[in-house]
Formats: C-alpha cells, structure tokens, sequence
C-alpha cells in the first residue's frame, strides 16, 4: 500500500506554486487558481501581494508542523488537522494584512 504524505505534497506544490508567481506570473487576477477572495482580487497589488505571502506564509507553517511531526512532537491523528489548519492559518493572515493594507490606503485619500 502507497503511503502518501499529505504535507509535504502540500508543501512541495505551495513551493512551485510561490516560484511561478514569484518569478514568472505578472497577469491581472482570475477566477482558476491562486489565493482567491474577494479582496484579493480587487486589485492587481493586491492580488500579487495575496499571491506571494499566502505562499511564503503556508510553505513556513507547513515545514513547522512537518517538522513537529517528523521529530514526534505531534502524534499522527492530529497530523493531517495540523496541515489543513497551517493552510486556514496562512490564509487568514493574508486576509487581515489585505484588510489593514486596504484600509491604510483608503485612510491616505
């Protein structure tokens, strides 16, 4: 039977995904893959900064709860709630970055 780990696949496809918009992805935001919320894609700035931290944040939360578990510090039932919760965790820092991005901005007006 194939054992698949679930978060370093996550992170090795975070990881790809964070060097094509890193270095070679400059396109208006869309509607098929990338962080997509309705504040991320308001604005092109946005999007890339949505885009480029989302990335970093999650590729950093993941290698910690990889770590953690490969070094026993998390048992295996909690693993796979771990990944998917560094996942939500990066996903809301972004969000509230944008938000306090959004919000500076609007106040400088």
């Amino acid at each position: 039977m194939i054992s698949i780990d679930i978060g370093l696949l996550l992170l090795i496809f975070t990881g790809i995904f964070f060097i094509v918009f890193r270095f070679f992805y400059r396109e208006e935001p869309n509607y098929i893959f990338g962080f997509r919320t309705k504040r991320s894609t308001a604005s092109v700035s946005n999007w890339r900064f949505s885009q480029q931290w989302f990335s970093l944040l999650a590729m950093l939360f993941l290698g910690g709860v990889i770590l953690l578990q490969r070094n026993e510090l998390i048992e295996e039932k909690f693993y796979q709630i771990a990944v998917l919760g560094s996942y939500l965790l990066a996903a809301l820092l972004v969000e509230i970055a944008l938000y306090l991005k959004d919000s500076r901005a609007s106040t400088k007006k």
